[in-house]
């Protein structure tokens, strides 16, 4: 995998992500990612170390630009519920890789969906058990849930683009597929 190229295409992908982020009005408002698809990508695609290095990156680098607030009016960063995230999706992408039809535009727009839930699976999870202790933060896991799951719903739909510009633009990641190994 070109890890120059998959940087340059994840800050534009970062770049589109917080564009639509600064349209939301409210916290709990629905909105695409467009990280996610890159990540189904990527699994999809690359060997499963370099998958999992990704997917760890960008999950990272989503905690980064995630603000949560604070009950004393500051806002706060938590490094670590989207990494996981992200990294449980890109596990099931790879688990399933071998059974779906890589470069279907369906597949990554399904995928997709399937893992923006499972990140927000997790990321509820993980701040709701933070919140359980006492952390300072204003979380409230139903909401943040409902409207996680809505936004995974319309992944989809950045998928859908995404599936178009990955089909101009995958040569430049030189993936290497793990095709002809030896089982013992």
């Amino acid at each position: 995998m070109n890890w120059i190229t998959f940087l340059i295409v994840a800050w534009l992908a970062f770049g589109l992500q917080m564009g639509f982020d600064a349209f939301r009005l409210a916290p709990g408002d629905i909105s695409p990612s467009f990280v996610v698809p890159l990540i189904v990508v990527v699994a999809l695609s690359a060997p499963a170390r370099h998958a999992l290095w990704a997917a760890l990156l960008l999950g990272a680098l989503i905690d980064l630009t995630w603000l949560i607030p604070r009950t004393d009016g500051g806002e706060a960063i938590v490094i670590g519920p989207n990494a996981l995230g992200a990294l449980l999706a890109t596990q099931l992408v790879l688990s399933v890789r071998g059974m779906v039809i890589r470069r279907h535009f369906l597949t990554l727009v399904i995928l997709s969906v399937v893992a923006g839930a499972i990140i927000a699976v997790v990321v509820v999870a993980f701040m709701t058990v933070r919140s359980l202790y006492g952390d300072p933060i204003e979380f409230r896991p139903t909401g943040e849930l409902v409207s996680r799951l809505l936004g995974a719903v319309c992944t989809g739909g950045s998928a859908l683009v995404w599936a178009m510009v990955m089909r101009i633009i995958e040569p430049g990641f030189q993936f290497q597929h793990e095709r002809g190994m030896r089982r013992h």
